[in-house]
């Protein structure tokens, strides 16, 4: 039996240790809280990786998963492969015929033969690059990764050329019946490790040692994985380790300083992390970027360490590099520049829009991740909210509410885009202008879809039918706005970026060289843009320069890496970086 006295002296203690125990919770949340209190800078926090996430986070671990960005970039193996290669798969193009086969121990081959079999050349698969609309193919030669000339289609089940890709003329053999030149054929053969590298990947290096011009590239993970968007999760892993730390995020509303979340930006620096690769940048510090990699973490300022690249953007003081990347009026032609369709975009006029505000990375179907209530007109009624309604929409499009004439998309989101083997919608938000487009040489959305139609049609109709800003059912932009969208056309004459910099060039895919005046030669008439745009609803670009695979360290000063042919020595084309339709 235990005394009275004894069960007191028990109580006493329980009581003692209690208070005890309370005092250092209560002295270790406080630590915890000023701790979160504190903001930090995370550009020297080591990366954790996507595997690090999955243990608190298994439903945005899931969802991650699903996307196509998980699969980016992969190692070439059964799982990841998607291509059809084995003992009959060939492909002919123009004399050449390339065969995708598997090796005694599985691996994935391809090998070409020109001029009957007097040429043949081979190469391994090493990784994959893409899997959602096409996946193409990188060989490894020593230190460098190169993008293989075929790539496998995965809608139409079939290898294409990776020529065929880009809206460029076709190649011609020197004499009938020949086979075409071997860098006609390399047109688009690109080295990863400075190219392909900084957008399908997280914090890419490309490691370019600058007096033996050898790399020594490296990525935190392959693919575009978590710490992509929500920066490096060395800290965040290490400190969220405690407990008591999990708990006070579970019950407060304030940010976790060791990590970025993009929904709790701005809209300015949110779209930031999507046109880090959604947008082509210059830098002009390439020396920087080739050495250390991409210093770019999610929240900063990304005009801080790069400028998106414009119609009118000079390079070493020379002019029209780029301009056939874009329509007259500035607008994208091309794929991977949404992120300047988004600053041209009058929606910026509200602080909060972003990428998120039509987009959903962890939710909604993977082809396009929008968000799963803002699909179809949803995404602009969110804001728009007056042309919710049938009678509504019907009075502000002078369409049928239920067809496809009165998509907000349609109007203020045309398919005048090219890229990945297919027509994309403008990421530019604006007011439909059939004259101005006109005379701007782009198409307009009105003949887009009234084929049979002239673009005079479309001026008349849209003068006759449409007044901006009146009307309870009419645009909520005002004439004054609508002006201030027009001066934003010529955004990029505003400074040229890169202008008189040795050292400026794109980040991102710089796959071609550029030639301005064949470009300019090819560049089509008004006339010829509307037909093929109502005709296939695609653009033309800028013809690339042909390369071949070998690497060698660039001459002329420049700090830019390009190939040169392996046939012959030939001098370094002027230093430029330029984009492709893809």
């Amino acid at each position: 039996m235990v005394s009275a006295r004894n069960r007191l002296v028990l109580v006493a203690s329980a009581l003692a240790c209690a208070v005890a125990s309370a005092g250092v919770a209560t002295h270790g949340y406080g630590a915890v809280a000023r701790e979160l209190a504190t903001p930090r800078q995370l550009s020297d926090s080591a990366y954790a990786g996507s595997a690090a996430c999955k243990h608190c986070h298994p439903d945005h671990s899931a969802s991650f998963a699903r996307t196509f960005h998980r699969t980016m970039t992969r190692e070439a193996r059964e799982d990841t492969v998607v291509g059809a290669f084995d003992a009959h798969a060939s492909l002919d193009y123009f004399g050449v015929r390339a065969h995708m086969t598997r090796g005694a121990a599985g691996e994935f081959l391809m090998s070409f033969s020109a001029d009957g079999g007097a040429r043949v050349w081979r190469a391994r698969v090493e990784r994959t690059v893409g899997s959602h609309r096409y996946q193409q193919y990188l060989a490894r030669d020593g230190d460098v990764y190169f993008r293989l000339p075929v790539a496998w289609d995965i809608a139409e089940r079939r290898f294409i050329h990776m020529n065929g890709a880009f809206l460029t003329p076709d190649p011609e053999p020197a004499s009938p019946g020949a086979s075409i030149a071997r860098e006609d054929y390399d047109r688009h053969v690109t080295r990863w490790n400075d190219n392909c590298v900084f957008c399908h990947n997280v914090h890419p290096n490309p490691g370019l040692d600058e007096r033996s011009g050898q790399f020594r590239t490296q990525v935190a993970e392959l693919g575009i994985a978590c710490e992509a968007c929500h920066g490096p999760a060395g800290e965040h892993v290490a400190r969220n380790a405690s407990p008591l730390r999990r708990y006070a995020l579970q019950i407060g509303d304030q940010a976790d300083p060791s990590i970025r979340n993009p929904a709790r930006m701005s809209g300015e620096r949110s779209a930031e992390v999507c046109g880090r690769c959604h947008g082509q940048r210059l830098t002009s510090d390439i020396a920087r970027f080739m050495r250390e990699g991409d210093p770019f973490v999610p929240g900063n300022p990304l005009g801080a360490l790069s400028k998106p690249l414009w119609r009118d953007t000079t390079q070493n003081g020379e002019a029209g590099l780029f301009a056939a990347r874009f329509w007259n009026d500035g607008t994208a032609r091309l794929t991977a520049y949404e992120f300047q369709g988004y600053l041209q975009s009058l929606c910026r006029s509200d602080a909060t829009f972003s990428c998120e505000s039509c987009h959903a990375m962890h939710r909604g179907d993977p082809r396009g991740q929008i968000h799963p209530e803002r699909t179809g007109d949803a995404a602009c009624t969110q804001c728009h909210t007056q042309l919710s309604a049938a009678p509504a929409r019907a009075a502000h499009t002078h369409h049928d509410p239920a067809g496809p004439g009165a998509r907000c998309t349609a109007c203020h989101m045309p398919d005048v885009v090219y890229g990945l083997v297919s027509v994309h919608l403008s990421h530019r938000i604006e007011v439909p202008d059939p004259a101005r487009q006109a005379r701007d040489g782009r198409p307009d959305a009105c003949t887009l879809c009234h084929v049979d139609k002239t673009r005079a049609w479309a001026a008349q109709a849209h003068a006759r039918d449409v007044v901006v800003g009146e009307g309870a059912h009419q645009q909520r932009f005002s004439r004054t706005q609508r002006h201030e969208s027009r001066q934003i056309d010529r955004v990029g004459a505003r400074g040229a970026i890169g202008a008189g910099s040795g050292h400026a060039a794109r980040m991102g895919a710089c796959d071609v060289d550029a030639q301005p005046d064949r470009a300019r030669a090819t560049a089509p008439s008004p006339e010829h843009v509307n037909d093929v745009s109502r005709r296939v609803r695609s653009a033309l670009a800028a013809p690339p320069r042909s390369r071949g695979w070998r690497w060698r360290r660039p001459c002329c000063g420049a700090m830019q890496a390009r190939f040169v042919r392996c046939e012959t020595a030939q001098p370094c084309p002027p230093t430029a970086a330029s984009g492709s339709a893809r």
